[in-house]
């Protein structure tokens, strides 16, 4: 299975390296965005940071199986979302801006922690709340954006195939789609 995978990467390496600098670009945004706040947003977050920090000390009996049930319901409408805007030709786009969303808001959660609670708490806390969490989903995600191109790709050749001998218009139409989801 893991060279599988391996296999997989290689071979579609172009498309991933796409999707992981669009996904490093939106975590950098994220950090930028809290290191540019006004004054009163970083109070805000601080004090929201503050009341989650108090309320899980205060917590003796912290349900971790809804926790975890909730998660893995956000992360898989998240996927679903993908997956079906990943079965249209113009989903390319929106799949760009969740990849971006998706950093942007890990980002901004890492730098609001350790602007919070200092670099050795704040990175400790956002290890174990975020890795934990995203472990498994962003290499998923990942997988099923680039998927997204090949399933693409192979409707547009099959498109092409089928209407080979229609007119100029049709033919700059399918090169322009297959350029928009590759560019």
């Amino acid at each position: 299975m893991k060279s599988i995978l391996f296999d997989y990467i290689v071979r579609n390496k172009k498309n991933f390296i796409i999707i992981v600098i669009l996904f490093c670009v939106g975590l950098v945004g994220g950090i930028i965005f809290i290191n540019n706040s006004a004054e009163t947003q970083k109070l805000e977050i601080n004090d929201y940071i503050q009341e989650l920090v108090n309320n899980i000390k205060n917590t003796e009996d912290v349900n971790k199986l809804n926790i975890l049930f909730l998660s893995i319901k956000q992360n898989v409408f998240f996927i679903i979302l993908v997956w079906f805007l990943g079965c249209t030709i113009i989903g390319g786009i929106f799949i760009y801006i969740m990849i971006l969303y998706k950093g942007f808001a890990i980002g901004y959660t890492i730098s609001a922690m350790i602007a919070v609670l200092g670099v050795k708490s704040g990175t400790v806390f956002a290890i174990s709340g975020l890795l934990m969490q995203n472990i498994i989903f962003i290499p998923a995600f990942f997988l099923i954006a680039e998927n997204r191109n090949k399933i693409i790709q192979g409707n547009l050749q099959k498109m092409y195939k089928f209407k080979r001998r229609s007119n100029k218009a049709y033919r700059y139409y399918v090169y322009f789609n297959y350029a928009c989801n590759n560019f």
